[in-house]
């Protein structure tokens, strides 16, 4: 792999730290990061996944978060150390969320239903569902589509895949981030 410089000649400064290089990144700099380190970040998640579509879109979504919030992110490291790290633990996180996401809304519908004070419970199932509402509406259209499809359709991968007409990792892929963002952003429910 060939080795970035932390802080790129256009932005060199003896008084700047490396690490705050990112922040001032223009589109020559980062497209520089990515041909260097898209290879082993996409070979990092294809190690966990064994699956390029699922290791590619994981990837690529990294690079664009480094993108879009690369005034707000101060890396310590080198920006491969960083961007490497961030490859595994998207993998994992991937990996964690993709095979017991179902199980879980099962169980929460299960307890829910199975409880002794139904009014109160009531009330809290509303709040919530009015809640992953809004929440469902601020994912991605393709996303929401394919958690509609198998959230509240009941459809299978398999059954999605071929309506939408791709393939089922991208299905896995899109559920897996729409529950990852529904996960955060429900966390005062758990």
């Amino acid at each position: 792999m060939e080795k970035i410089d932390q802080v790129p000649p256009s932005y060199s400064n003896q008084d700047q730290q490396p690490h705050l290089a990112i922040q001032d990144m223009d589109g020559q700099y980062f497209e520089q990061i990515y041909q260097s380190c898209w290879k082993n970040v996409f070979g990092i998640i294809y190690n966990y996944t064994r699956d390029e579509e699922i290791a590619e879109e994981i990837s690529q979504d990294l690079f664009a978060s480094l993108w879009e919030r690369r005034k707000k992110i101060v890396i310590r490291t080198t920006v491969e150390q960083y961007l490497n790290r961030a490859a595994k633990l998207e993998a994992f996180d991937y990996l964690r969320t993709s095979n017991s996401h179902r199980e879980h809304i099962n169980c929460a519908l299960q307890n829910l239903c199975d409880s002794k004070n139904c009014t109160e419970e009531q009330v809290l199932f509303n709040e919530l569902n009015g809640n992953l509402t809004l929440l469902l509406d601020e994912l991605p259209c393709r996303c929401r589509e394919v958690y509609g499809l198998s959230q509240e359709q009941g459809m299978n991968n398999k059954a999605i895949a071929a309506k939408l007409m791709i393939s089922e990792k991208t299905v896995e892929y899109h559920l897996y981030k729409a529950l990852s963002f529904l996960r955060i952003n429900l966390q005062e429910y758990r």
